[in-house]
């Protein structure tokens, strides 16, 4: 798609043109440009790094039980270590009870330090369990508690939450997060940290107290201890179902970016109240993207603004056939992809294959990732903890490493 300035500098003889025919030249170029607020259809630049390195970090025979691994998070307690929690199950969602695993890893080294179990309830599940180290040097856990009904479907309880001093030598015990404004929250999905004030994405369901199915934003201006209500952002954005999402600060405000259950991935740019100033759909407007993007995570680095997360090689709607019951109904042809996205117009112009391109792997569960940087011999080196189950076998949890400089 040409630029107004794109037209009229291809015309050579641009001066000579006569008046009439330059106003038909204007009417029809402006014809074909985007209106304000509206997205720019493109087809993105696609890179597949031509270094990288896989270790995988846990393996389902690791564990002679429990051993179906799931939703990695992690967060950096210091320059060489970070703390790693994933779910420890039986199976993508349907068992009766999983714990919240931690791994303590050496990033300049490369290896587990620590491997051990930082929740458990009876009847109950870890679903994903995430991390912050609030502006005090508080470390807190927050867990999407779950438990299956006799429906066989499983339901939130309300978000749990644990902390730590000690860069998670040791927690205290597992609290109920409390209900903000008449409503309980059960499934976090974001954090900022600037000084004591703390955002937290998160959302509520319908079925619990509130009554209130929402993506919304919370605040906390004591690192953490108390909290209050920001905005509703499922209503902000027009009031499309959305549930996992990502946040980041840009500027004076915020960029989000948000999965739809109508199976698409919207960009949004918001003032620093959370007002929408500009919302686009990366589904529809992005060649390169075919679907949701899997739990997306945005981030800000060396200046520049990425989407990270679970692409699609073809938009997911096939399932597979004789699929065992721990395995979710999703297609066999997911990728991890970073999207490299400009944060004014929201429009993505970089597109990296991080693992599966192509997708000729059958991974069927996979790609929710968490990034981190280590800086080793000169150069940064990008990072993704991630799992990733191709056909039918459980989950591992790997960690990839890419040259910056080359998916940047």
């Amino acid at each position: 798609m040409q630029s107004r300035k794109a037209v009229l500098n291809g015309c050579s003889n641009f001066m000579k043109i006569t008046p009439p025919i330059l106003a038909m030249l204007l009417v029809a170029t402006a014809a074909h440009l985007p209106a304000a607020g509206q997205a720019v259809s493109s087809a993105p630049e696609l890179v597949v790094p031509r270094y990288k390195t896989t270790q995988v970090l846990l393996r389902p025979a690791d564990y002679s039980e429990r051993n179906y691994y799931l939703t990695p998070n992690l967060v950096r307690v210091s320059e060489s270590e970070i703390l790693i929690t994933i779910k420890r199950g039986t199976s993508h969602g349907w068992e009766e009870e999983a714990d919240a695993e931690m791994i303590r890893f050496d990033t300049v080294e490369n290896r587990i330090v620590e491997r051990r179990t930082i929740g458990h309830a009876p009847g109950r599940k870890f679903q994903l369990t995430m991390g912050t180290v609030y502006g005090d040097g508080t470390l807190a856990m927050y867990t999407d508690f779950q438990h299956t009904g006799h429906d066989g479907r499983h339901y939130r309880n309300g978000m749990r939450f644990a902390t730590s001093r000690d860069r998670g030598a040791t927690f205290g015990e597992w609290q109920e997060f409390p209900q903000v404004d008449g409503v309980e929250y059960g499934y976090p999905f974001d954090f900022i940290v600037e000084g004591s004030t703390a955002y937290m994405l998160t959302m509520s369901f319908g079925y619990r107290p509130g009554g209130l199915w929402s993506v919304a934003v919370l605040r906390s201006d004591d690192h953490g201890r108390n909290w209050r209500f920001v905005r509703n952002l499922t209503e902000e954005f027009g009031g499309f179902r959305i549930n996992e999402s990502g946040f980041v600060r840009h500027g004076s405000g915020f960029l989000v970016a948000t999965r739809g259950y109508d199976n698409t991935l919207r960009l949004q740019r918001t003032d620093g109240e959370f007002r929408l100033e500009r919302q686009v759909n990366l589904t529809e407007d992005c060649d390169r993207v075919n679907g949701y993007i899997g739990w997306p995570r945005v981030f800000v680095r060396d200046g520049r603004t990425y989407l990270l997360g679970r692409n699609w090689v073809e938009p997911p709607t096939k399932k597979l056939a004789n699929r065992p019951p721990h395995f979710p109904g999703q297609p066999d042809n997911q990728q991890l992809c970073l999207l490299h996205f400009d944060p004014e117009t929201l429009a993505v112009d970089r597109v990296v294959s991080l693992d599966n391109a192509g997708g000729h792997l059958p991974v069927i569960d996979g790609y929710y990732g968490v990034p981190y940087w280590q800086e080793r011999h000169g150069r940064t080196w990008f990072n993704v903890i991630t799992y990733r189950a191709v056909g039918l076998t459980q989950p591992d949890i790997l960690r990839l490493e890419f040259d910056w400089d080359e998916v940047r």
